[in-house]
């Protein structure tokens, strides 16, 4: 709710049932995935995104610390993806959209 931008359902894939992207301006903020008693969400980190997260890095828990680390970082960044069963990350990923993007709400 403090991001107006599009949204986009489509078909999840080979691993999930549904994905729920919110774009604005052709650049994806993240996208939300769903299946069976799991939600995914996933995040791409460019070059300076990922800078802020290094400079962060401390207030992330060490789960979210372990998944950026094990990511392999891509052209166009780092694609980092979560499987959350419970709300037990929320802020973790309220943290990497800011980092994403200011809200604008």
């Amino acid at each position: 709710q403090k991001y107006n931008m599009e949204q986009l359902w489509n078909h999840g894939g080979k691993k999930w049932i549904y994905e729920y992207k919110y774009r604005k301006g052709g650049k994806t903020l993240c996208a939300l995935y769903a299946k069976e008693q799991t939600i995914g969400f996933m995040v791409i980190l460019g070059k300076d995104e990922r800078a802020k997260f290094e400079s962060l890095r401390e207030v992330f828990s060490n789960e979210t610390q372990k998944i950026y680390d094990e990511t392999t970082t891509f052209h166009d960044g780092k694609w980092l993806m979560f499987e959350l069963k419970d709300t037990y990350l929320f802020n973790d990923m309220e943290r990497l959209l800011s980092i994403k993007r200011k809200p604008n709400r």
